[in-house]
């Protein structure tokens, strides 16, 4: 069973689980020593077996003549001198089936980032986040080779519709994102959320990570999307979810057509088993080939007349490009509910929509402390049982879907 407070487990060939040794090297370096401090108390927080050294030489006699043995070494140097990355790489490509680096860093260059991912023996993790990425990544070294290759079943794409801004589209995707990702029969899943807002994305917000989708690096030239940019597109959260989402921008609004965005998805597509889709309220070229290639689309809004009018007006837009309505759900947030009632004017919901599966999500008082920390319901313990009906529908769809279909 996964866990990521438990990073240093895994898994030998006879299916026992042996401890993979975690060692922090804390080179003498210029930088803020109080930061490096407060880098070393919070990655022992999360990793508590951490075993601290001063130089590499310190950990040779370790892997000598152990060839069964892998192990992990944090590299924490705020500030990198000329040369660290060029020694961490050197390492990582002479060594990469016994030792992974992992740096831990203020800054470092796309370049940089590339050679750390193309030697295939380390990764890096910005020293002013949370470092929660750091047991996820180990975790991953933990993984059997043939576990991170896709199975026989089609990925599952679910398509989240906004009918007007400020409907929640994102809270709730990434709310049944979270809870499929944390389920215990789906934890397996590999899971990822995409952001196809390039303007005004903030979804990252929401989690506490870094934007990393640069939709402009592939804009003028989209083949030059290879597997070493792809990574340094994937946003990794501490649950699992990886999310591709793009920094804030609303000066510069990229022209994205179906031409840019086909290589990432489909990219996506091979590897990941299950795809949610956070798309924005105004419509591109692209928007219906993404919504007639998805498993199931959910459109979003308020129990308000306006609201109401405009998501007829979507859904009626949505079966005209003759997307099947069998795949069409609606999910009516921040919904009040009565004593005895129910929810208040649910009549006015099933008179607009009286053959639709429709989902309501109540309004949520700790909504605003909840974004402002970072922390979603789904990781506030009971706290996301709300979204659990809406993650079982969109789970459900995923157990029955086949490989086969591409965006």
């Amino acid at each position: 069973m996964r866990c990521c407070n438990d990073p240093h487990l895994q898994s030998d060939e006879s299916g026992k689980i042996k401890i993979m040794p975690i060692y922090l090297l804390i080179p003498d370096s210029p930088g803020n020593k109080d930061q490096i401090r407060e880098i070393e108390t919070k990655l022992k927080d999360i990793i508590p077996e951490l075993r601290k050294i001063t130089s590499i030489e310190d950990i040779a006699a370790e892997i000598s003549g152990k060839t069964e043995t892998k192990i992990v070494v944090i590299f924490v140097s705020p500030v990198l001198p000329g040369t660290s990355v060029d020694n961490i790489i050197n390492v990582a490509n002479r060594y990469r089936h016994r030792i992974f680096m992992v740096l831990v860093s203020n800054e470092i260059s796309g370049a940089d980032y590339k050679r750390l991912i193309r030697s295939g023996g380390a990764d890096w993790v910005a020293a002013k986040g949370s470092l929660q990425e750091v047991p996820e990544l180990i975790y991953r070294q933990t993984l059997p080779a043939e576990s991170s290759s896709q199975t026989d079943t089609k990925p599952t794409v679910v398509s989240f519709l906004p009918c007007l801004g400020g409907v929640g589209n994102t809270t709730v995707a990434l709310e049944v994102a979270l809870q499929i990702k944390l389920s215990k029969a789906t934890r397996s899943w590999k899971v990822c959320y995409v952001d196809l807002d390039f303007q005004t994305s903030h979804v990252c917000d929401y989690l506490d990570v870094e934007a990393r989708l640069q939709i402009q690096d592939i804009l003028d030239r989209p083949e030059r999307l290879d597997e070493q940019l792809f990574e340094l597109f994937v946003s990794h959260h501490s649950s699992g979810l990886d999310v591709f989402a793009a920094p804030r921008n609303k000066t510069d609004p990229c022209e994205i057509d179906a031409a840019v965005l086909d290589p990432l998805l489909e990219m996506i597509l091979q590897k990941y088993n299950y795809i949610i889709l956070d798309l924005p309220v105004s419509w591109f070229s692209w928007t219906i080939p993404t919504l007639e290639n998805s498993d199931a689309i959910i459109a979003t809004g308020i129990n308000t007349i306006p609201c109401l009018r405009q998501m007829k007006a979507t859904l009626d837009a949505v079966t005209k490009a003759k997307v099947p309505s069998s795949k069409i759900s609606i999910v009516m947030n921040r919904v009040t509910r009565r004593l005895v009632r129910g929810v208040e004017r649910k009549g006015h919901v099933q008179s607009v929509f009286p053959n639709e599966k429709v989902f309501y999500v109540e309004e949520d008082s700790h909504m605003v402390e909840r974004v402002n920390t970072g922390t979603p319901a789904a990781l506030s313990g009971n706290q996301g049982k709300q979204f659990a009906k809406l993650a079982s529908f969109c789970t459900s769809i995923g157990q029955t879907a086949k490989r086969g279909v591409a965006i």
